[in-house]
């Protein structure tokens, strides 16, 4: 693949973030001048090369990009209310696999997972919504 400014502009933005993002979140955090329509297209390079994780919201049916590591395997909580993602940085399922795998004869070929569920803040808002 052909290095560019653009891709490798877009690659530090996936490199440096916290959480996966989508085309959106990366314009905004670009102030090189990159246009939407350049990072749509550096995702589907990148994604085409497998450099890439895109997710899919089933709730929302949004992607999002975040970039692989090789070393890791990934596990995002995704928030129902406000779309707020966490990226965790244990697993949450050690063990899980072996379990599965044991009971069943079943292997899981993805150790990526999104959780969905609701985040603090949006919890503390119903909390208060009650309590009012």
């Amino acid at each position: 693949m052909k290095k560019t400014k653009s891709r490798e502009q877009v690659k530090q933005i996936l490199m440096n973030a916290r959480e996966p993002l989508n085309a959106q979140d990366i314009f905004n955090r670009d102030f090189t001048g990159l246009t939407l329509s350049t990072i749509y297209r550096t995702l589907i390079a990148f994604e085409q090369e497998g450099l890439i994780k895109k997710e899919v919201s089933p709730i929302t049916r949004e992607a999002t990009y975040s970039w692989k590591d090789d070393e890791e395997h990934g596990h995002i909580l995704e928030c129902v209310k406000c779309r707020k993602q966490i990226r965790l940085d244990y697993c949450p399922f050690e063990g899980v696999n072996e379990l599965i795998e044991e009971k069943t004869g079943f292997t899981l070929d993805d150790e990526n997972h999104v959780l969905y569920g609701v985040c603090k803040e949006c919890n503390q808002k119903l909390k208060n919504n009650v309590e009012n």
